[in-house]
């Protein structure tokens, strides 16, 4: 059953993308780096540079306190955009959240 539901997926989430998203390609490539180097602990902590030599820091844009509740926008730069630079647009490059 578990292969066949992993298959099920697989084909759900290529379908979409296909259609919406992007080239197949791409998404293939997406896994092969996420299989290759995310997945792999010793490669995956190479990825993410020591705290003194980061680069990729959060950059808070703006702190407002309403009422009994802190609200702070900020952003990053996504570490896909670092490393698969052809797959991230650069309207997607810079992650936007907010904390409450």
């Amino acid at each position: 059953m578990m292969n066949f539901d992993n298959l099920f997926r697989h084909f759900i989430l290529t379908q979409s993308f296909l259609r919406g998203w992007a080239n197949s390609l791409h998404l293939q490539e997406i896994f092969t780096y996420r299989r290759e180097k995310i997945d792999v602990r010793g490669e995956c902590l190479k990825l993410v540079p020591a705290e003194n030599e980061q680069q990729n820091t959060v950059e808070i844009i703006k702190q407002k306190i309403k009422s009994n509740q802190n609200y702070t926008n900020a952003r990053f730069r996504s570490p896909l955009a670092n490393y698969l630079l052809h797959l991230v647009s650069p309207q997607v490059a810079t992650a936007h959240f907010q904390l409450v």
